[in-house]
């Protein structure tokens, strides 16, 4: 049920299908030379779709929030960044006027890395307001799934532009597809961690990238986050052994 098709009065009158709403949020960021700088929206925006077709009577799907944090990438051209402490203040206003709208339980099906740390402190404040909140980080929850398909992951490599070649191949230019095998040795911060990991804005291996391999990502991890949704949706959160 996307929010945004129905009037007020029915909107108020279908909320007794669900309380739950999803936000997709994203980035318009660099990914290599080869890919849009819309990807980090267009992945939620696809599972949102794929999402709603299946089970479009039992979730509703907010507008996506197209900026996020991006300082590592933040110099390449067509990076657009907002600082974590600016976005986490308008992602918890948005979930506030959601739980007062009578929406009690909240994902955010997050399409960017940099998103994390403000979507974590939004999620913190709203938890305490009442609402149950959950963050999906696609290409981290569901990497073993992804690893069945691709032989690796990255920024801009192989399971994200196989993600959007399937999303839309006419947005992919394959011809400049390139690869950075550079890994971190420590999860550590520095000031030009961008230009030496995130070499051409990319990391992994982007040739490698085929539209098929991101058809078989999509319709596996909709299957999981179906799952995830319809166990949030019933308050289903732990099991007993």
């Amino acid at each position: 049920m996307y929010i945004v098709n129905f009037t007020s009065d029915d909107f108020k009158s279908n909320l007794k299908k669900s309380d739950l709403v999803i936000i997709p949020v994203g980035m318009v960021e660099a990914h290599g030379h080869h890919m849009p700088l819309g990807t980090d929206i267009f992945s939620p925006r696809l599972f949102c779709s794929m999402i709603e077709k299946i089970i479009g009577d039992k979730v509703w799907i907010a507008p996506e929030i197209p900026f996020g944090q991006s300082f590592d990438l933040s110099f390449y051209p067509g990076t657009f960044s907002v600082p974590s402490e600016v976005l986490a203040e308008y992602v918890f206003h948005i979930g506030k006027s959601m739980l007062e709208n009578g929406l009690k339980k909240l994902i955010f099906l997050n399409g960017h890395g940099g998103n994390v740390t403000a979507l974590s402190l939004a999620s913190q404040r709203l938890v305490e307001l009442g609402m149950d909140v959950m963050i999906s980080n696609w290409w981290v929850d569901y990497s073993k799934e992804i690893l069945t398909i691709t032989e690796g992951q990255g920024h801009a490599g192989e399971d994200e532009t196989s993600a959007i070649l399937y999303y839309d191949e006419e947005l992919v230019q394959m011809d400049k597809a390139t690869k950075n095998n550079k890994k971190p040795l420590l999860k550590i911060n520095f000031k030009e961690r961008g230009k030496v990991l995130y070499e051409n804005a990319l990391s992994g291996d982007a040739t490698l990238a085929t539209k098929e391999k991101g058809k078989k990502i999509f319709r596996l991890l909709t299957d999981r986050m179906i799952e995830a949704i319809l166990l949030i949706r019933d308050g289903k959160y732990y099991i007993e052994e």
